[in-house]
């Protein structure tokens, strides 16, 4: 089995659940996020799109490792490349939050229907608030909610919420 994908496994498992987790015939006790993130970040380096997607996270969100907007756009950058709507989603994040690059409403929103055109739920969200808020593009509510249903539609949770906290503000 693939060390990379194994490590990666562990590590989000260990994320998700804490301490020490078992995946298929390699045990991987959880050395605390530092460990997970130095690991991540050594994989990262070796091309993995999803290795590479999940390292700029952890810099993002300072999990393991300190902050640092710089490097996540730079894993976010480089797993783009793929264009695989989670890491497309990614870079379009970095772009419209301005982490780690300009703020970019115009290059998120171009980011952002690629991963779209691909059904990507998160894309299809930021798609909607981009449209409903007037953010780099000129305000249609009724644009945005065509996203944001499109997003519901495939199971985002966030979108629902939207949508409902909308039509009982009606």
């Amino acid at each position: 089995m693939n060390k990379k994908l194994i490590i990666g496994a562990s590590a989000l498992a260990a994320l998700s659940f804490g301490g020490g987790v078992y995946y298929g015939r390699c045990h991987f006790y959880s050395q605390g996020l530092p460990h997970i993130a130095s690991s991540f970040e050594r994989a990262a380096n070796q091309g993995s799109s999803d290795i590479q997607a999940i390292a700029g996270v952890l810099r993002a969100e300072e999990l393991g490792c300190t902050y640092c907007p710089d490097k996540a756009h730079a894993y976010w950058r480089q797993a783009a490349e793929k264009k695989t709507p989670s890491t497309l989603y990614l870079e379009g994040y970095a772009c419209e939050m301005g982490l780690g690059t300009p703020r970019d409403y115009i290059k998120a929103r171009q980011i952002y229907k690629q991963a779209a055109q691909k059904n990507h739920p998160p894309a299809l969200r930021q798609l909607g608030y981009m449209y409903f808020y007037g953010r780099g593009v000129p305000e249609n509510r009724a644009q945005g909610q065509q996203f944001l249903h499109q997003a519901a539609a495939h199971g985002d949770l966030p979108s629902k919420t939207f949508l409902a906290n909308l039509s009982h503000a009606k």
